[in-house]
This record gives structure tokens, C-alpha cells and sequence, in this order.
């Protein structure tokens, strides 16, 4: 009896952990919180790295740079995108 008390109040710890822990990942690629750079920063050092790359005769790493870049391009419009359409919370004194 006690076995079984002992695995329901387990399970029971466990699966609150579970929901109450949770987070989503669906954001986890932002660096917002983590990093001084910008979207726009990383974007030109990314074509940065490709021209010295193409300036050293690397073509294979010059088009993969810009690959990059352009991935990068694509996700700093998606968060402006996002944050456009984001509601904008404002505060009003009513005193």
C-alpha cells in the first residue's frame, strides 16, 4: 500500500515539475536577452567574414557566408515583423 502511495505522490511531483517547468522553445534562437549585438550586426559581420573570405580566394566559404547572412537577413525581419505586430502595452496615469 504504501508502495503505491509512494509512486503516485512521485508521479504526481513529477508531472507538476513537468507543466510547471515548461518552456517553450518556439523563441529559443533569439538572442535578445543574452547579447549585446543587434540582428543588423550580426548581419554585417557575417558579409564581413564573406568578403574576406572571397578577398583570400574562398569562394566555398564566401557563398556560405552569404548564405548565413541571408538565413540571418530572413530571421531579423521575421522579429521585426513580430514585434510590429505586438500590441503595445502602455501605462496611463488616471489620477
Amino acid at each position: 500500500m504504501t508502495k503505491t502511495i509512494t509512486l503516485s505522490l512521485a508521479f504526481a511531483i513529477v508531472a507538476g515539475s513537468i507543466a510547471f517547468l515548461h518552456r517553450p522553445v518556439t523563441h529559443a534562437s533569439e538572442r535578445s536577452g543574452f547579447s549585446d549585438t543587434t540582428c543588423g550586426d550580426q548581419y554585417n559581420a557575417l558579409v564581413s567574414k564573406a568578403k574576406q573570405s572571397l578577398a583570400r580566394g574562398d569562394r566555398a566559404a564566401a557563398i556560405g557566408g552569404l548564405v548565413q547572412a541571408q538565413s540571418q537577413l530572413r530571421h531579423c525581419e521575421e522579429l521585426q515583423e513580430r514585434n510590429a505586430k505586438e500590441p503595445s502595452s502602455v501605462a496611463l496615469n488616471t489620477f
